[in-house]
């Protein structure tokens, strides 16, 4: 256990919630996401065709300044993020674990979505909704739920007990910005990213879960759940 400990156990203590909270996280996800279905099942879907209008199709002017931002959003730019986040968690924490929790929900949500995604079959939003505008290349497969969406907040959630809590922030925020850029982007629907949203806080929360039970299992300090120094 020594030796597994020097470079797979986290050298700071980890700020994992109680097993309570982590799985409300995971319950609030699964009912996001099954609201998000039963709306798409039953085709109550006029408000999110709106809202789709409202978030994707702007002025000129408010596009020539969002399309840029919405660009560093891509799948590039998310890698690139999750990248540099990887290797901070890594210095930051002298351990792989947080990298291995990060990777195993990105995995999770991936499945999980693409299941959904079979089962669903929506046309994506630029394909049928009458003045929607494309801002990307044609996203391949259907439209619910996002797959960006999911696996971002998914990977988000998994990495926030090796933050600081002003990094975590920023994290939380770069994930609504994703969710945002796929509905102006033209190739999502804002229900779909409810969807992906709920995914990802289901896996997240089954994720913190885990690392709760490892964690107390290698003999963390009682202080392992508190706020961690920034």
């Amino acid at each position: 256990m020594s030796a597994l400990a020097s470079w797979w156990w986290p050298k700071r203590p980890a700020r994992v919630p109680r097993a309570r909270a982590a799985g409300l996280v995971a319950g609030l996800g699964a009912a996001l996401f099954g609201a998000a279905a039963i709306l798409l099942k039953t085709g109550t879907l006029s408000w999110d065709v709106r809202l789709f209008g409202v978030l994707n199709q702007v002025p000129p002017a408010v596009a020539s300044v969002l399309t840029p931002l919405s660009h560093l959003l891509l799948p590039a730019g998310i890698t690139i993020v999750i990248v540099l986040a990887a290797g901070y968690v890594i210095a930051r924490n002298h351990s792989v674990l947080p990298v291995a929790a990060a990777a195993v929900a990105a995995g999770l949500a991936w499945a999980l979505v693409h299941v959904a995604k079979a089962i669903a079959d929506r046309p994506r939003p630029y394909e049928v909704v009458a003045g929607a505008v494309l801002r990307q290349q044609p996203a391949h497969g259907t439209s619910f739920p996002s797959s960006h969406t999911a696996i971002t907040v998914a990977v988000v959630i998994a990495l926030m007990p090796f933050l600081p809590r002003a990094l975590a922030a920023v994290a939380i925020a770069y994930a609504v910005l994703v969710g945002w850029s796929r509905v102006y982007l033209g190739v999502h629907y804002p229900l779909d990213i409810l969807a992906g949203a709920g995914i990802g806080m289901a896996v997240g929360g089954v994720v913190l879960l885990a690392l709760g039970v490892l964690l107390r299992r290698a003999g963390e300090p009682a202080q392992s759940r508190a706020a961690a120094p920034g």
